[in-house]
């Protein structure tokens, strides 16, 4: 039976990968300063809790010690909720600690919390121009704030881990995406107005996704054999607004190349790659919701 680590396990993304990876066989060892609140999946065969500091690396490799795998999802979210410096040190220092762990206990299978704002996105203080649509792994990073930095930053510390072990390890950046369950997609379908062109909205390229979609696609990186490090973009394929996505980037992004058709309110951010190698299918539409 493989046993996955996942930090940030009592947060509200890491209760739907612990729920989706139980699903679908997996033991679980989740670790968080938090203690659990008591889900179902918490209290699931297979599930076992250790409190863990992911900023202490003693902590970080000790309860590490047995696993076959690991989700990193602990962090701090928004580069608001504390001072930027704070959120830099534990955003990397956890990020040091969890990929260093794993290169210590021979963990082959790495799964790291990236974001739509690896590029730079709703945190930067203004909209900053793009070369091109609909953005791919390939597009340049934008980031301004201590966050978005990390985020990039971390990309960048796990392409350093796979070329320590070549051949030898696979770690997949997910980029999330405006995470939303269930009940906040019927909010947005019932909203009298979305958010628009000029909006925050814009600053993030109109996406979304959907929390139980992109749990799966966290279990997926697990499951599928890539080798060396690559980042996915996890969104769903429609926008979070009404107006047709071409519309909206000529308005926000003039300068910008349409590189492929966007029909109608197709994503501006290309999940192709994650369709390709995960074998992800995001299906959900909050239009439905």
């Amino acid at each position: 039976m493989t046993t996955v680590f996942v930090t940030g396990s009592t947060g509200r993304a890491g209760e739907y990968i612990i729920k989706d990876l139980l699903e679908n066989g997996y033991d679980v060892v989740g670790v968080d300063k938090n203690p659990p609140g008591g889900t179902n999946a918490q209290r699931s065969q297979g599930y076992t809790f250790k409190t863990v500091d992911v900023t202490d690396y003693g902590q970080v490799i000790s309860a590490m010690k047995g696993c076959d795998a690991v989700i990193h999802m602990a962090a701090i979210p928004n580069p608001i909720m504390a001072p930027e410096h704070e959120v830099f040190r534990v955003n990397m220092t956890s990020n040091w600690n969890v990929l260093e762990a794993a290169e210590v206990l021979g963990i082959e299978k790495i799964v790291m919390a990236s974001s739509v704002n690896a590029v730079g996105a709703v945190f930067s203080k203004g909209i900053n121009p793009r070369p091109y649509f609909p953005m791919d792994e390939e597009h340049p990073t934008f980031a301004e704030d201590a966050y978005s930095m990390g985020k990039w930053l971390g990309e960048e510390m796990a392409e350093a881990f796979a070329r320590r072990r070549p051949g030898k390890v696979q770690i997949a950046s997910m980029r999330f995406h405006g995470l939303m369950d269930r009940a906040r997609q019927t909010e947005l379908n019932a909203a009298l107005e979305r958010g628009g062109a000029y909006s925050n909205n814009a600053r993030h390229f109109w996406g979304w996704s959907d929390i139980a979609e992109s749990a799966h696609a966290c279990t997926l990186a697990v499951k599928v054999d890539f080798g060396g490090h690559e980042a996915f973009f996890i969104n769903n394929e429609d926008t979070s607004a009404d107006e047709p996505t071409e519309e909206l980037i000529k308005k926000v992004y003039p300068e910008a190349e349409i590189r492929t058709p966007m029909p109608g309110n197709a994503t501006a951010i290309s999940v192709e790659k994650a369709k390709r190698i995960l074998g992800w299918q995001p299906k959900a539409t909050w239009r439905d919701a």
